[in-house]
C-alpha cells in the first residue's frame, strides 16, 4: 500500500524538520497543505540572523546564530544552542534558562563576559574562536570555583598561564582543547593538582614540549584516556624521550594518541643522528609496537629540511579469552 508525504506520523516529520533551519523549513514545506502548516506551526526552530525574512515566536527557537548586535534573549526560554559571531556581549546579562551550548566567534572578549559565562550553571559546552588572546583575572572573576557546569571546552588563543587559571573555575571538565600561546615562567610558580579533571581531553599545543608542559599535563590530567598534541619545532631525540617518560612515569591511562611535531633535519649530513631513519627506529621499540604505533613523516612548505612527524597510537586492551569460546 502506497504512503502520501501528508500521512506521515507529526513525529516523524518533526524528526525530518530538525535538520533544517527554519527558513529552509518554511520555503521547503509551507503551504503544502493544512496539516504540513500545523507541524511547522509546532515545531521547533534553527535561526540565523543572515535569514530574518521569515517569522517565528522566540519561544520556539532551539538555536540560533548571531552576525548583528546581540538582540534581547529574554523571551527564547527554549534556547539550546546561541553561536555569536562578530558581535558582543554587552547588552546581554544573563543568558537563556536552558541554554546548554555557547559558542562565540571574532569579537573581544573582557573578563566580565567571561565571568558570566562561567556563572551560567546551564551551560554545558563551552567554544571560543577568538582573534585575542583570552585573559583570566582572577581578582575580577571573583566567583565560586564550583559554580561552573562546563564539560565541554574549546579555546583557540590562551597562555598555559591563564588556562591553568581557568581550569581552576572548570572542575568538571570531560573534554579540553587549546591551541596554548606563551608561558610567562616568572608568574608560574605553583604547579598544584585538581584531582576531578580525570577524564577525556584533547589538548592542542602551540609551544615547544618541553620540561613545563610535561608537568602540566602528569599534574592535571593524571588520567586522561585521549590526549593530541600539535606542537612546533623540536628537537627530535629530545621530545621522542620526554614524550615516552610521560607516557611512561605519569600518564599510565592514554589510550590514543595523536602528536603532530616539526623538525629539521640536515639532508647532506650521512651520519646525521636526526634523519629520518634513525626517528623511525626510535618507534621501532616494545614501547611503542605495544601501543600499535603508526608513524610517518612530510615535508612542509616544499621545504625538504623542515619536516612534519606524524603520530598515532591506538592502544589495544588485552582481554583474557573466554573459556567458552571454541
Amino acid at each position: 500500500m502506497a504512503s502520501r508525504l501528508e500521512n506521515f506520523p507529526a513525529e516523524l516529520f518533526l524528526s525530518i524538520f530538525d535538520y533544517f533551519w527554519a527558513h529552509e523549513l518554511f520555503y521547503s514545506f509551507a503551504n503544502l497543505n493544512s496539516r504540513i502548516d500545523e507541524i511547522i506551526f509546532n515545531s521547533q526552530l534553527h535561526i540565523s540572523s543572515e535569514n530574518q525574512n521569515i517569522i517565528y515566536s522566540p519561544h520556539r527557537v532551539l538555536s540560533l546564530i548571531l552576525t548583528t548586535s546581540p538582540i534581547s534573549l529574554q523571551e527564547f526560554t527554549n534556547l539550546r544552542s546561541l553561536t555569536l559571531k562578530r558581535c558582543n556581549l554587552n547588552n546581554i546579562l544573563e543568558f537563556p534558562p536552558c541554554l546548554l551550548r555557547l559558542c562565540i566567534e571574532n569579537i573581544d572578549l573582557p573578563i566580565l563576559n567571561i565571568k558570566l559565562i562561567l556563572k551560567t550553571a546551564t551551560l554545558i559546552n563551552v567554544q571560543f574562536n577568538l582573534h585575542h588572546k583570552i585573559s583570566i583575572i582572577p581578582s575580577i572573576l571573583n566567583i565560586n570555583k564550583n559554580f561552573s557546569n562546563i564539560e565541554y571546552l574549546t579555546i583557540n588563543y590562551i597562555s598555559l598561564n591563564d588556562i591553568i587559571e581557568l581550569i581552576q573555575y572548570t572542575s568538571k571538565l570531560k573534554y579540553l582543547h587549546v591551541s596554548l600561546f606563551g608561558i610567562d615562567k616568572q608568574k608560574l610558580t605553583n604547579l598544584f593538582s585538581i584531582p576531578t579533571l580525570t577524564r577525556i581531553t584533547c589538548l592542542s599545543m602551540g609551544i615547544s614540549f618541553d620540561i613545563l608542559c610535561s608537568q602540566f599535563l602528569s599534574i592535571y590530567f593524571p588520567n586522561i584516556e585521549n590526549l593530541s598534541i600539535f606542537t612546533s619545532y623540536v628537537n627530535p631525540n629530545l621530545f621522542i624521550d620526554s614524550l615516552e617518560q610521560l607516557l611512561m612515569n605519569s600518564l599510565h591511562f592514554v589510550k590514543k594518541l595523536n602528536v603532530s611535531a616539526q623538525f629539521i633535519i640536515n639532508r647532506t649530513l650521512t651520519d646525521n643522528n636526526d634523519n629520518i631513519e634513525t626517528i623511525t627506529t626510535r618507534f621501532r621499540t616494545a614501547f611503542w609496537i605495544k601501543r600499535n604505533c603508526r608513524v610517518t613523516f612530510k615535508c612542509c612548505n616544499d621545504d625538504s629540511h623542515t619536516i612534519r612527524l606524524y603520530l598515532q597510537t591506538n592502544k589495544k586492551i588485552r582481554t583474557r579469552p573466554s573459556r567458552f569460546l571454541m
